[in-house]
């Protein structure tokens, strides 16, 4: 016996939400850490590099990062980090936490990674940094896309 989840392109969880744990909603933010830092160290290892596995490593931080931006910009509007209605928020408060502590101690690796691979592009600063711009507009872009469009469209009966 286990847990009926509601799954969608975005998101899994129990139907029964008295079933949601800190552990579980945490698996999707350590899902991409895990991506991304095997795909930076096999990215910093091999020579010559394999853009790919930069590109791999940066999408998995980036899409965590970005939505961190978000987050800290709503819980300064709202006044709660629940307010998006993602992982790390929701993992902190079943744990009793302050609403923003697994996203400010997640947000460290993350943000490693994307230094880590980012010292390996050539060019200028500015140029590395406008990569970067566009690559985090891009994950928002996938992120509103997959949240907005693709699963209310996919699946209309979640709620």
């Amino acid at each position: 016996m286990g847990v009926e989840l509601h799954m969608t392109l975005n998101t899994a969880s129990p139907r029964d939400h008295s079933q949601r744990t800190a552990i579980a909603e945490l698996a999707g933010p350590l899902v991409n850490l895990c991506l991304g830092s095997v795909a930076a160290f096999a990215h910093l290892q091999t020579t010559p590099k394999r853009e790919w596995l930069a590109a791999a490593a940066l999408s998995a931080a980036l899409m965590r990062l970005v939505i961190y931006v978000v987050i800290i910009g709503a819980t300064i509007t709202t006044g709660s980090a629940l307010s998006v209605g993602n992982d790390e928020p929701i993992a902190a408060k079943l744990a009793g936490l302050p609403g923003l502590m697994f996203l400010s101690v997640l947000a460290i690796p993350f943000v490693v990674i994307v230094v880590k691979v980012l010292r390996t592009f050539q060019g200028t600063r500015t140029r590395k940094l406008a990569h970067l711009a566009g690559l985090s507009l891009t994950m928002m872009g996938l992120g509103i896309l997959i949240g907005n469009v693709l699963d209310p469209w996919l699946f209309p009966g979640r709620s």
